[in-house]
């Protein structure tokens, strides 16, 4: 990450968006969940297709659980290869490249990338965010303003989780350079963080939650996206090749639906998906799972400008830590990147 700076114009429409505006953005995705577009759109042509999705750790997400073995692709007469990956970057990395046409990353890694040209379109919001800032217990870190001089672990130095906190800091005037981030194997993390090498770590579940739930007490959630106004914003997104767009929007189409009606089954099936979930979460107990996700947003599903509007708020936050440029149209931008395929 670059060094940081004040942000002029950015910042100011950033603080003025996490007023009122943050209350509206927070509402229209509420309202979303049980929106049904009124005019005529896109319907799915029931071909069949065979695709190449570039996944961070697909096999204990949820999202893609739930499309595969609730049977939503092949709904849609989809037959998904996921490539694994490890973080958001890698898989935007790989978006284009050995037949991958689909890729799945948090908003903050898709904003810098298709600024700096990645050619590619956002078509769905997946879920909402599990970041957590995790801090040693009893060590006087209280609030935000603490972190300043104290080592927080990374997973990856340019992931979103710090990206995410970075703008936190910066919202309460805190140069995230402030803060001595370090990037540690996440198996190195709880150990380093007991022997009082690190004050503390950045993840996303379930890495975070099991560092959390397997503490004994000696870790505490600072800060996060699971509750407040955060709770109610996509993170990760879907996104596709532009060529392949092109090429099949149809492909879109069936895409976007799969994953909506992912969402909506878990939204209403939260106990069964903890039981389709838990299995592939070794590190965890069944009962540890069903509490993870008891204390992780609701699902979201978002298309149109209900993402376009959230992206352009996420490219005026990554103004403030210097990701885009303050002379960024970010309302522009995010219409450029966004594409609603339901939309004929």
């Amino acid at each position: 990450m670059r060094p940081d700076r004040t942000a002029g114009g950015g910042r100011r429409r950033f603080l003025a968006m996490t007023g009122a505006g943050a209350g509206i953005v927070a509402g229209g995705a509420a309202v979303w969940q049980w929106y049904r577009p009124k005019r005529s759109h896109s319907e799915p042509d029931g071909r069949y297709r065979s695709l190449v999705l570039a996944w961070p750790a697909p096999e204990t997400d949820l999202v893609m659980i739930v499309a595969r073995e609730r049977g939503f692709f092949t709904n849609y007469s989809l037959d998904v290869t996921t490539r694994a990956v490890t973080t958001g970057n890698q898989a935007i990395a790989a978006l284009g490249k050995d037949s991958v046409v689909g890729a799945a990353a948090p908003a903050l890694s898709w904003l810098p990338a298709l600024y700096g040209g990645k050619k590619a379109k956002l078509i769905a919001g997946l879920s909402a965010g599990t970041y957590r800032l995790l801090v040693r217990s009893h060590t006087g870190i209280v609030r935000l303003e603490n972190l300043v001089g104290k080592t927080i672990a990374v997973v990856d130095e340019d992931a979103a989780d710090r990206r995410f906190f970075s703008v936190l800091l910066r919202r309460k005037g805190i140069s995230p350079g402030d803060v001595h981030w370090k990037a540690v194997p996440a198996d190195q993390i709880s150990g380093r963080i007991a022997s009082g090498e690190l004050d503390g770590v950045v993840a996303h579940d379930f890495l975070a939650w099991h560092l959390l739930s397997g503490s004994g007490g000696g870790l505490t959630e600072l800060a996060g996206s699971t509750t407040g106004h955060y709770s109610e914003r996509i993170n990760r997104v879907f996104g596709l090749d532009e060529n392949y767009l092109a090429d099949d929007p149809g492909g879109g189409v069936a895409l976007a639906l799969a994953f909506r009606d992912a969402g909506r089954w878990i939204e209403k099936h939260r106990d069964e998906a903890v039981t389709l979930l838990a299995p592939y979460l070794p590190q965890m107990d069944e009962d540890t799972v069903s509490d993870m996700l008891a204390h992780e947003p609701k699902p979201i599903h978002l298309i149109g400008h209900w993402l376009r509007d959230q992206m352009a708020q996420y490219a005026d936050e990554l103004k403030l830590i210097d990701i885009l440029p303050d002379s960024l149209d970010s309302g522009s931008f995010a219409q450029s990147v966004c594409r609603n395929v339901l939309r004929p």
